[in-house]
């Protein structure tokens, strides 16, 4: 197959001015030079006709750009050669969203859906000079006349986003900005070919034992030619090597495959996720006309749904073993989409596997990511919950719409049903749950669109995959879908509910998929979308820069429960951060020693659309927040953490490596000066996949010290998995903490890396390492130094040691009273 990319220098316009274009943006209307992928937003942004809608409240001068029509057109040749072929395709990865087509003013087609793929065929039109032309509908415009014609549905936020297959953050969330967009996002071009093409190839694993894995090899032959042909399938990774070669006599082909001793696909911490390649060739006389790679890994998925003492277990058993799932949801990284490059995914997804996660939520609201998104999960042992796109609404029920929903789903099945990664398909975010609180007399049944959830999709996932299960909604369970003795859920009273996050230690729910607090961004990146005069807590770009209704009225209130109140900048940043980084070490902690009885906890949210107050633990400028530090810890395969019952103090020890943990334990009570005034250690072990309580210590002798100096400190001397816990008597505001007198050292370890050393004489807590301009990551930050300790942190950047310590900047929790 041949293929001429359509990528690169476009040209655009608008059309059809309305009455809120403003005069000043009449210039709009000429041609302007374009880039696809790209959208309008960010092509007008490049010819300076709009701001930037990220800063200050800029979002609010750009919604004319929305009510207007846009055409795109790029004029180009092709070789008489590429003619000869007898069929042409325009093939559109992604037209966002209501698309009519034309190419040498001749309509090919329409579009209707952001999500899909679209074939037109263009060997009657095509000339060697061509001038292809896309004119984009408003998205808002168009699914207000449809909600005006089929009716009003119970949705959260702008109800007419349900009926448009498109993104529905990009309609407003409660952490993003509401920029509808329109545009080519995705990759375009001519493929042509004379005899046939491949299509949805797919390796099904059948079986799996240590001996054997018995893998189902097939593709889909699209054919235009009785022409004889053949396919070439071939296997080969770890020691593995097949290679057969079958005539085409159907338009699906089939080889089942023996991997002997098969290396099987491990999520992140449990071992290695091994990967094989398949390659599909499609042969002419033994010239290769066709070809089709497919990484592949082995491993068997199942969810444990098994009845207990308090209702049904929700554990992801992968390989025969059970798994709990610690990560995050994941969301759109940018409210435009194309301007998401490799690098950004490469990086936030290897922070998410540097900080011991094994599990991301693609959530409903988003978009079906980029293929990278989840070669780069399969290659880190990343599972993925994967939702289909519907979130927070009812959805509609006409022909029309579950036409364009079936289609959808199909390409979605066969785009990403070879990534041993996706370990389950999820139906929505949270439709049926929104919909059971607002009718608590109805069922999910009862709920226009559930005919999607619980027929059509399920029925797609095992039609043409199989493999791993499907689940309705996330939440979902028997009887109210956010109930906590089944299912999944979603914790929402803490945070949204007005509740602390002490609250999150009553929750013993089976499997958690949504909880969270929030935290602004790092200081500098939130001062790039700041206007000079308000960068201080409560200013007007500032309280706009937090989508959720009294988000800041929260921030300030969990803020005033743990830590002292401030005006200062930075400070309300470092602080929020902190609250944020307690907030979610104090649920996983507990739900991590309920394993499993809890089966996993996924806090939301990994990452941001831009740069914002959210739940996000790594910020739009890919900056990571206290929280994610914490998360590294918290999420470590082997985690001691403390629980207070009454006046006992306890200990566990929960451990997720698959080998016994045994080791000593070492606790003392101390002050903040360094003296110990009492010890205690022994030798605990902790069986493999499991968490237990090893020590446990009546509070009530140290009751007569002073709770604002004195605090527990417990360390497990293992050497592939040591680490430590603390515990304060009292909440940080009321803590009498020492001056902190913090040394550092450096030195370059190698090209792109310094070794940090920091050493105290009296404890710090919550030391933030930081630098005043460029960029460096630090391997550990926002962390607790003990008395006359010193801590080695290896930190990647590129600036010269000498440089990088003038801009280091060292603080921590302490304040001069």
């Amino acid at each position: 197959m041949k293929k001429i990319s359509l990528r690169g220098t476009w040209q655009f316009r608008g059309l059809h001015p309305t009455p809120t274009l403003p005069r000043n943006r009449r210039g709009i209307l000429h041609w302007m030079q374009a880039s696809v992928p790209g959208t309008v937003h960010t092509d007008l942004m490049r010819h300076h006709r709009i701001p930037n809608p990220f800063h200050g409240m800029n979002e609010t001068e750009v919604k004319w750009v929305d009510d207007l029509q846009w055409q795109y057109r790029k004029s180009f040749e092709v070789p008489s050669s590429f003619l000869e072929h007898e069929v042409i395709e325009l093939v559109a990865e992604g037209l966002d969203t209501y698309a009519t087509v034309s190419l040498n003013g001749k309509e090919l087609g329409q579009t209707a859906n952001m999500f899909m793929t679209h074939r037109f065929d263009v060997k009657p039109q095509l000339q060697r000079a061509n001038t292809l032309e896309i004119v984009f509908d408003s998205p808002t415009i168009r699914a207000k006349q449809l909600e005006q014609q089929h009716g009003h549905l119970r949705v959260a936020l702008q109800s007419h986003r349900v009926y448009v297959r498109k993104a529905q953050y990009s309609f407003g969330w409660d952490w993003g900005p509401q920029l509808p967009t329109s545009g080519i996002w995705r990759d375009i071009s001519l493929q042509a070919y004379s005899y046939a093409r491949l299509q949805h190839p797919f390796v099904k694993v059948l079986s799996v034992a240590d001996k054997e894995a018995m893998v189902e090899l097939s593709v889909e032959i699209v054919r235009c030619s009785p022409t004889p042909i053949h396919v070439r399938v071939s296997v080969h990774g770890h020691g593995t090597s097949f290679e057969q070669t079958i005539p085409v006599s159907s338009d699906r082909m089939i080889v089942m495959v023996p991997i002997i001793r098969p290396k099987l696909w491990w999520p992140n911490g449990l071992g290695e996720p091994s990967l094989y390649t398949a390659v599909f060739s499609l042969l002419k006389d033994d010239e290769e006309i066709d070809v089709v790679e497919v990484p592949f890994g082995i491993r068997t998925v199942r969810l444990v749904q098994e009845p207990d003492h308090r209702g049904k277990s929700f554990v992801f058993e992968i390989n025969g073993t059970n798994v709990f799932c610690k990560g995050a949801d994941w969301i759109p990284c940018d409210s435009f989409l194309p301007r998401v490059s490799q690098a950004t995914y490469k990086r936030l997804l290897h922070l998410a596997h540097h900080a011991h996660m094994n599990m991301l939520r693609v959530w409903g609201g988003g978009i079906y990511e980029h293929d990278l998104f989840y070669h780069l999960c399969d290659q880190l042992g990343l599972m993925v919950w994967q939702d289909f796109m519907f979130a927070c609404a009812e959805y509609p029920e006409e022909p029309w719409f579950i036409q364009q929903v079936t289609g959808e789903a199909e390409q979605v099945l066969n785009r990403l049903r070879n990534h041993p990664s996706i370990v389950l398909w999820c139906g929505n975010n949270e439709c049926e749950w929104l919909f059971c609180t607002e009718q608590p007399d109805k069922s999910p049944d009862d709920m226009r669109g559930s005919k999607i959830f619980r027929d059509i999709l399920p029925s797609i996932c095992e039609t043409l995959d199989g493999t791993r299960p499907y689940w309705r909604s996330s939440p979902f369970g028997e009887g109210f879908p956010n109930d906590e003795s089944n299912g999944n859920h979603h914790e929402w009273i803490v945070w949204s509910g007005w509740k602390d996050f002490t609250e999150y230690e009553n929750n013993d729910a089976r499997f958690i998929t949504e909880f969270g607090f929030q935290a602004p961004a790092h200081r500098r990146t939130m001062e790039t979308v700041l206007p000079p005069t308000e960068k201080y807590p409560q200013s007007r770009s500032m309280e706009y820069h937090n989508k959720q209704t009294e988000g800041m009225e929260r921030l300030v209130r969990f803020l005033a429960r743990h830590h002292n109140i401030t005006g200062d900048f930075d400070k309300f940043i470092y602080r929020s951060q902190l609250v944020q980084a307690e907030a979610l070490k104090r649920g996983v902690e507990h739900w991590r020693r309920r394993k499993f009885e809890t089966g996993g906890a996924l806090f939301w949210q990994l990452n941001d659309c831009w740069p914002v107050i959210s739940w996000s633990v790594i910020d739009y400028d890919l900056r990571p927040k206290a929280a994610y530090y914490y998360a590294r810890r918290f999420f470590a395969p082997v985690l001691l953490s403390y629980r207070r019952v009454g006046t006992t103090l306890e200990l566990w020890l929960t451990n997720d490596t698959l080998h016994r943990v045994a080791a000593g334990l070492h606790v003392s009570f101390r002050t903040f000066w360094g003296d110990v005034l009492w010890k205690k250690s022994k030798r605990v072990s902790v069986a493999p996949n499991t968490s237990k309580c090893v020590a446990q210590f009546d509070l009530s002798p140290f009751s007569h010290h002073d709770p604002a100096v004195h605090y527990f400190h417990a360390q497990l001397d293992h050497e592939e998995h040591a680490c430590e816990q603390r515990y304060f008597l009292l909440e940080p505001k009321h803590l009498r903490l020492p001056e902190p007198r913090i040394r550092s050292r450096i030195h370059q370890h190698s090209p792109g890396e310094i070794l940090l050393k920091v050493s105290t004489r009296h404890f710090v807590k919550d030391v933030c390492l930081d630098i005043k301009r460029g960029e460096a990551f630090f391997e550990d930050n926002f962390f607790d130094l003990d008395p006359r300790t010193s801590k080695l942190i290896r930190v990647r950047s590129n600036l010269t040691p000498g440089r990088f310590f003038e801009r280091l900047t060292i603080s921590s929790l302490y304040e001069r009273r």
